[in-house]
């Protein structure tokens, strides 16, 4: 049996042209096998230079002081996976489903591969009617909120405002409306990472819940979502992170204008009796431009502000801009860049004094096969 399916598989990728290959297809059972190989050859390089004199980790760096950090340009995996997704129809208008994916996440070596594991893995049931439930390691509506493009160098920080995935989700997802989609979720605990490292305590989510929509009609699209995140503590102090996002887009022929925005607000700890609170927002302009059906140009601006009361500020600005080409329908190459700067400043009594600016540089060459 396991040799009929591998044989199946190898025979279905060698055939088909479709964005996934169909393993089984019978007696109301659908298995594809989905996946993509993705590498990229980079060059990337970061300098700081203090304003003033600061401790880092122990090391005294002078007022003009800079450091630099440059890489060894290299082939790499770039977030290539395969997995299934399976789903059989039930009685009516009733089915069932599931998704097994795998990923790579070698840090130790230059190439990126090696250390498989499962990042996602969920069941679930649905109906056309009434929506769709799924449980277990999977991406919230969150994810999908973003409507700037990129393949590398994302700037958009979504994730670090409200949850884009998690190893404990139960998830809803209402489609029963042409062009709206709403979804909701919860989050369980998670005390590790996705590729099971232990997460450091002040990350460890305690719990979480997220609702979003994503509307689309005459090219236009808005898209929205708002998220609590609880974290472990190991006290009776709380710490939670609400999240808002927001992006907006029209589509003007080949032309996309796009607008990205969110705001967090962070209560943590306790520090000399009062609570530690974060507030941070962003902005992000963007654009897409289908030069010809093969190629688009695309690249957006964020504006990023992170300030922690009475203790430190971070002001960044970004630029992303790349240009893709479609060999195929499923072979895209592209090239990509960008580059941000940010300054941070630290709490004193007579208010917030600039200590520091980051710069950060990165080019890439990519390749994308898809089945």
């Amino acid at each position: 049996m396991k040799k009929t399916l591998v044989a199946l598989t190898v025979a279905a990728f060698a055939a088909s042209s479709a964005q996934a290959v169909t393993v089984l297809d019978q007696d109301g059972t659908k298995i594809d096998f989905v996946g993509s190989l993705r590498v990229i050859t980079e060059k990337n390089s970061s300098k700081t230079t203090y304003i003033k004199d600061t401790v880092e980790n122990g090391t005294l760096y002078k007022a003009g002081a800079t450091v630099k950090n440059r890489s060894h340009s290299t082939i790499k995996n770039s977030g290539s996976r395969f997995g299934v997704n399976v789903k059989h129809q039930l009685a009516e208008d009733f089915y069932a489903l599931g998704r097994l994916e795998f990923r790579f996440d070698d840090t130790k070596s230059a190439d990126k591969w090696g250390q498989l594991y499962a990042k996602r893995a969920y069941v679930g049931l649905g109906s056309k009617q009434y929506g769709e439930v799924t449980f277990g390691r999977q991406l919230t509506i969150v994810d999908d909120v973003s409507q700037a493009k990129d393949y590398e160098y994302g700037l958009i920080p979504n994730g670090d405002y409200i949850p884009t995935s998690a190893t404990s989700v139960i998830r809803y997802d209402y489609r029963g409306i042409e062009g709206l989609q709403l979804s909701a979720n919860y989050n369980f605990a998670q005390k590790n990472k996705e590729n099971g490292s232990a997460s450091p305590l002040d990350t460890a989510i305690k719990n979480g819940a997220a609702v979003g929509a994503l509307y689309e009609v005459n090219g236009f699209e808005a898209h929205a979502a708002f998220g609590r995140t609880n974290y472990e503590t190991g006290t009776a102090h709380k710490h939670y992170k609400d999240g808002y996002l927001v992006s907006l887009g029209q589509q003007f022929g080949d032309f996309k204008l796009t607008g990205d925005f969110g705001y967090a607000y962070e209560k943590e700890g306790v520090v000399n009796e009062q609570p530690t609170k974060t507030n941070k927002f962003y902005v992000s302009p963007g654009f897409q431009y289908q030069v010809m059906p093969a190629s688009k140009v695309y690249g957006n601006y964020l504006y990023e502000r992170v300030k922690v009361k009475e203790a430190s500020k971070e002001k960044t600005h970004a630029f992303l801009l790349g240009v893709d080409y479609k060999f195929h329908k499923q072979v895209v190459a592209f090239v990509e860049g960008k580059y941000a700067r940010t300054k941070s400043y630290d709490y004193t009594t007579a208010g917030y004094d600039y200590a520091k600016k980051n710069a950060d540089k990165a080019v890439g060459v990519g390749l994308r096969v898809y089945w």
